[in-house]
C-alpha cells in the first residue's frame, strides 16, 4: 500500500500541476470554436457555514439539489450511498442503518457508542443512527462532506458528515400532490403546500403516506417480510419580526412499522473456524423446501419491527452588522423495536429440520437535546465563523438474545439460554470552535481552523441470565452483572486549507484536517469488566490535494481529490463465534481517488458521472493485515438524461442511472462469508410533463436487471452466514399535480 500510495501521490501531483497550463489553454480554444447552449446548474452550498457554489468549496463535497433528487429518484438513504464517490450504506435493521465513508464506519449498537459518519438534518445533529432514516421528499439538498470535519460540525465527524437540508416556508403560494402505484403491492401518497400566512409569518405543511406489500416471506409464519408502512409530517414556520432578524420554527414527526427484513442462511460452501456438519446438512435440507429462495425463510419467529421519530427546533439569525448571530436549538426522540432471527431455522421441536436457531430483540429509546450558538462575518479579504455547541442524549436500550439447541448435537456446556443486556447512557458534549479564512491576494487563500471537543458518558450496564444457562456462544461470568461506569474525554482538532484560483473557472486546494470521536462502552458483553471498560476515542488524520473545474462556459465540469488517511485508535468491533463481540482499537492507512464530472452535450442532453478508488488497511490489531470494510477499490456511475420538447409544448425527460460497485468484505476480520460480489445496478425513469407544467406522470424502475446481492452479513459460528439482501426489481407510475 506505501509505494502504491507514493505512486497516487506523485501522478495527482503532477495532474493537478497541469491544470494551470490547461486553463490557459482552454482560453485559446474558446477563441476558436463556438460554444453554443446555455451551462450546467450551479449547486450551492453551505458546507463552510456560508453560501457558496460547490465549486468555490476547497473540499470534497458531493451535493444533490431538489432537482437532482428528484430527477434521480434518490428516495432512500440508500440511494445516495449509490450516487456518492467512497460512501457505503447499508440497512442492518429498521433503526440501525450503517454508514462506511472512505471505509470507515461503526457496526457497534451500544447504548453509549457513536457513529463515525455525522448525520444534520437543518445543521441539527443526530446522536442516533435510527434518527437519520428519513424520508426524502421535499429536500431543498443534501451535501456529504468526505474526510474528517472536526472544525465546524458537531459531534463524531472523524469520517465525514451527512447534510439534509429541507426546504424552507416562503412567501410565495405554492403547493404539490403527489401518488405513486408500484408492483409488491406499492402506494404512495404525498404533497405539501407552502405560503404566506399574514405579511411576516409563512408557513409549510409537508406529508407522506407510503404502504408496501413484502417481497419476500416466510413460509412458516406465513409472514410478508420485507414491507413497509410509513406516515410522516413535517411543519416550520418562517418569522421575520424585521428585515435584520429571521425565525425558523419546526417539528417533524414519522413512523414506521411492518414485519422486518429477510434473513436467508447460506454460504455453506465457506467453512468457519468450527464447524458443525449436523447443522450444515439440516439447514441444507431445510433450505431445499423452499426451493433454496433467497427471498424466502423458514424461522419459527414470528418477526415485528417498529419505529417512530419526533423533533422540535427553533433557529434564530441576526443580522448585527459586523456578524451575523445564530442560534440553533433543538429537541429530538426516538422509539424503536425489532425481533429478527439471526440464525433463521425451524427447529426439530417445532415440526421443522433445523438444529439451532437464534432470535434477536431490542427494545431502544433515545432523546437529545442541543444547542448552537455562532457567530460569522464576511468582508472584503476576511471570512469567519465561532461558536459553542452542546449536546446531552440518554439512551436506554434492552436487547435479548434467545438460543435453541437441539438436544445432543452439542456438548453439553453449550446449552440452549435466553439472555437479557440492558444499557441505560448518558451523553454529554460541549465544543468551542472558530474558522477563518483570509484571502491573501485575488487568488490564493489560506483557510484556518480549529475545535475543542469535550465529552463525558456514563453507563449502567445490566446483563440477566434469564435461564441461567450459557447462551449461544456468551458465556457469563455468573448469572450475570449490573455495573456502573463513567469516562470523559477531550481533544483538539484542526485544520488548515490553501485553495488558488488559477482561473475564474479552475480552483485547486490542498488540505489537513483531524477529526474526533469519542470513546465509548460496549454492550452485549460477557463479563462485568468488559461491560464497564471504555474504549479509547478513535482520531483521524486526513491530507487531501484536489481541483475544481470548469470548462467551456461551464458546459463541462470535472473535480477530483486525492486522500490519504491515518486512523489512530480505530474503534473496531469483530463478532467472534456468531455472538462474541471482541472491542478493540486498531490503527488504520486508507488512501484513494474521488472524482465527479458533468457533460452539457447539448441545451438538452446532460451526462453526469463519478469514479472512486479505494485501498483501506489495518495496520495493526486484531485484524492487522485485514482490508478495512466496506471499501470497494472501484466505483462508478453514469447518469444520462434527456430532455425531449414537444410540438404542443409539452416534454418527456428520459433519464438512465447506472451504478458499478467493486467486491468487498462486510466485516473486518474479512471472513469470505461477509464477502459480496461486485455488482451493476440500473435504473431508469421517462416522465411527461405538461405543458402547462402543473401535472406530470413518471415511469420508472430500480434494479431493473433484478441483482440479488447482500446489504448484511452475520457469520454463524457452527456453519454458514445469515444475510440481508437489497430490495428485488421495483417498478411504478407517479403523478404529480401542483398549485401555483
Amino acid at each position: 500500500m506505501k509505494y502504491t500510495s507514493i505512486y497516487k501521490s506523485v501522478m495527482c501531483g503532477l495532474f493537478l500541476a497541469s491544470y494551470s497550463q490547461l486553463a490557459l489553454a482552454e482560453e485559446k480554444v474558446k477563441e476558436s470554436i463556438e460554444v453554443k447552449g446555455t451551462s450546467l446548474e450551479v449547486i450551492m452550498v453551505t458546507s463552510e457555514r456560508r453560501s457558496e457554489s460547490i465549486q468555490e468549496t476547497p473540499m470534497s463535497v458531493t451535493a444533490f439539489s431538489g432537482d437532482m433528487i428528484e430527477e434521480g429518484g434518490i428516495t432512500s438513504i440508500e440511494d445516495v450511498g449509490l450516487k456518492t464517490p467512497n460512501l457505503t450504506i447499508n440497512t442492518f435493521n429498521i433503526s440501525e442503518p450503517q454508514f462506511f465513508m472512505r471505509g470507515i464506519g461503526n457496526t457497534n449498537d451500544s447504548a453509549a457508542s457513536d457513529p463515525a459518519v455525522a448525520v444534520f438534518i437543518d445543521d441539527v445533529y443526530i446522536g442516533r443512527p435510527s434518527g437519520s432514516s428519513m424520508d426524502l421528499y421535499d429536500l431543498e439538498r443534501i451535501e456529504v462532506l468526505r474526510g474528517p470535519q472536526g472544525t465546524l460540525y458537531g459531534r463524531n465527524s472523524a469520517g465525514g458528515a451527512l447534510n439534509f437540508y429541507t426546504k424552507k416556508p416562503q412567501e410565495h403560494f405554492e403547493a404539490k400532490m403527489g401518488m405513486t402505484l408500484g408492483n409488491e403491492g406499492l402506494w404512495n401518497v404525498r404533497g405539501y403546500v407552502n405560503g404566506a400566512l399574514s405579511d411576516n409569518v409563512y408557513g409549510k405543511l409537508t406529508a407522506n403516506v407510503r404502504k408496501r406489500d413484502g417481497f419476500a416471506k416466510n413460509i412458516t409464519t406465513g409472514q410478508e417480510l420485507e414491507d413497509d408502512d410509513t406516515k410522516s409530517l413535517r411543519g416550520q414556520l418562517l418569522i421575520n419580526p424585521s428585515s435584520d432578524i429571521k425565525i425558523l420554527l419546526g417539528f417533524d414527526y414519522s413512523k414506521t412499522s411492518g414485519n422486518g427484513s429477510n434473513r436467508f442462511l447460506t454460504r455453506f460452501d465457506v467453512e468457519p473456524i468450527f464447524p458443525i456438519q449436523a447443522f450444515i446438512d439440516a439447514q441444507l435440507a431445510s433450505n431445499a423446501t423452499f426451493n433454496n429462495d433467497p427471498r424466502k425463510n423458514n424461522s419459527s419467529l414470528v418477526q415485528s419491527t417498529h419505529k417512530e421519530i419526533f423533533g422540535l427546533q427553533a433557529r434564530v439569525d441576526v443580522d448585527l452588522d459586523w456578524a451575523t448571530f445564530t442560534s440553533i436549538s433543538a429537541y429530538r426522540e426516538s422509539e424503536s423495536s425489532w425481533l429478527q432471527p439471526l440464525v433463521p431455522t425451524l427447529l426439530n421441536l417445532e415440526g421443522g429440520t433445523g438444529l439451532y436457531e437464534i432470535n434477536n430483540g431490542a427494545d431502544q429509546q433515545a432523546d437529545q437535546v442541543s444547542q448552537e450558538f455562532r457567530l460569522s462575518s464576511e468582508s472584503d479579504n476576511f471570512k469567519w465563523v465561532t461558536g459553542i455547541f452542546y449536546f446531552n442524549e440518554n439512551v436506554d436500550r434492552n436487547e435479548r438474545f434467545e438460543t435453541y439447541f437441539t438436544a445432543g448435537i452439542l456438548p453439553p456446556a453449550i446449552s440452549s439460554g435466553d439472555v437479557s443486556f440492558i444499557q441505560d447512557a448518558n451523553t454529554e458534549s460541549l465544543a468551542a470552535f472558530g474558522q477563518l479564512t483570509w484571502d491573501m491576494t485575488d487568488v490564493l487563500a489560506l483557510t484556518l481552523g480549529g475545535r475543542y471537543t469535550h465529552d463525558k458518558k456514563t453507563i449502567n450496564s445490566v446483563a440477566i441470565n434469564n435461564l441461567d444457562t450459557a447462551i449461544g456462544g456468551i458465556p457469563l461470568t455468573g448469572p450475570g452483572y449490573d455495573v456502573d461506569a463513567s469516562e470523559s474525554w477531550g481533544d483538539s482538532t484542526f485544520r488548515a486549507t490553501v485553495d488558488w484560483n488559477v482561473t475564474s473557472d479552475h480552483l485547486l486546494y490542498v488540505t489537513y484536517s483531524e477529526g474526533f470521536k469519542s470513546g465509548s462502552f460496549t454492550g452485549q458483553q460477557s463479563s462485568p469488566i468488559i461491560a464497564a471498560t471504555p474504549i479509547k476515542p478513535e482520531t483521524s488524520t486526513n491530507y487531501e490535494i484536489g481541483a475544481k473545474t470548469e470548462w467551456f462556459d461551464n458546459r463541462l465540469r470535472f473535480n477530483i481529490t486525492y486522500f490519504e488517511l491515518d486512523y489512530q485508535d480505530l474503534q473496531t468491533f469483530t463478532l467472534v463465534n456468531g455472538t462474541n463481540l471482541i472491542a478493540d482499537n486498531a490503527n488504520a492507512e486508507v488512501s484513494g481517488i474521488e472524482t465527479d464530472f458533468s457533460i452539457l452535450f447539448t441545451e438538452y442532453f446532460i451526462l453526469n458521472g463519478t469514479y472512486s478508488s479505494l485501498d483501506g488497511e489495518f495496520v495493526d490489531g486484531l485484524n492487522a493485515g485485514n482490508v478495512t470494510p466496506r471499501s470497494p477499490e472501484n466505483s462508478w456511475s453514469l447518469s444520462p438524461s434527456l430532455s425531449i420538447p414537444l410540438s404542443n409544448d409539452a416534454w418527456i425527460d428520459m433519464a438512465v442511472s447506472i451504478n458499478y460497485t467493486d467486491e468487498y468484505h462486510m466485516e473486518i476480520s474479512n471472513d469470505l462469508r461477509g464477502f459480496q460480489g461486485d455488482v451493476t445496478l440500473l435504473d431508469a425513469s421517462i416522465k411527461y410533463t405538461s405543458a402547462s407544467e402543473l401535472w406530470d406522470v413518471t415511469l420508472w424502475g430500480k434494479n431493473l436487471q433484478d441483482k440479488l446481492y447482500a446489504v448484511h452479513s452475520i457469520n454463524g459460528n457452527l456453519g454458514g452466514a445469515t444475510e440481508v439482501y437489497a430490495p428485488p426489481r421495483t417498478f411504478g407510475l407517479t403523478f404529480n399535480y401542483y398549485w401555483e
